[in-house]
């Protein structure tokens, strides 16, 4: 699959909006290891990689299918954050899970983890409205406006997406896979229940 594919692919699910840093580090691909920014230390300590990992379970939980978990998210995201990312990126990642560390995110019950998450959702959209706002006033006043970073929950709702059907689980049991397609048909009938199909 060609990079460009499965963007586009990740992008329909996710309703066809993708940050501008997620598209150019999927685009661009990975730096050297000299052009990597420091933003954040990497290797993630093993703590916030079991927090990255239940934070993407509890956006993708395991059903009859395999969860983030299960398809390694939290592992894709420490390597797309490293090596894919500005330090802009990285600072605003690196705050948000400040922010769940001191919310003693792990220690929490499954319904408060989902209502601390409900909230860095709501805050995630009202900061991206907040910076529309102003690239909208500085470019009525003819002024060059520096985009502010992702916020840390749209960041991290976009990379699990991606990881998740990118990876060989998400793509090929919450999708629909054909692992040697034939003949291309045009128009398939769409049956009620049946998964979307990995293209």
């Amino acid at each position: 699959m060609k990079r460009r594919d499965a963007l586009g692919r990740v992008a329909l699910l996710m309703g066809g909006a993708l940050s501008a840093p997620t598209m150019l580090a999927f685009l661009e691909g990975c730096k050297k290891a000299s052009d990597t920014a420091t933003g954040i230390t990497f290797p993630f300590t093993p703590e916030r990689q079991a927090l990255i990992a239940e934070v993407t379970e509890i956006i993708i939980p395991k059903t009859d299918t395999p969860g983030a978990k299960d398809a390694k998210v939290g592992e894709f995201i420490e390597k797309m954050m490293k090596d894919c990312y500005s330090e802009p990126e990285q600072e605003s990642f690196n705050k948000g899970l400040e922010e769940l560390e001191k919310k003693d995110f792990m220690k929490s019950t499954p319904q408060e983890q989902t209502k601390i998450l409900t909230e860095m959702e709501k805050a995630s959209k009202a900061d991206l409205a907040k910076a529309d706002t102003e690239k909208k006033k500085y470019t009525e006043a003819g002024k060059e406006y520096t985009d502010a970073p992702v916020p840390f929950f749209r960041l991290l709702k976009e990379l699990t997406l991606l990881g998740y059907f990118t990876s060989e689980q998400g793509a090929t049991q919450a999708l629909e896979y054909v692992p040697v397609p034939g003949r291309y048909d045009g128009c398939v009938d769409y049956k009620p229940g049946q998964k979307a199909w990995a293209l």
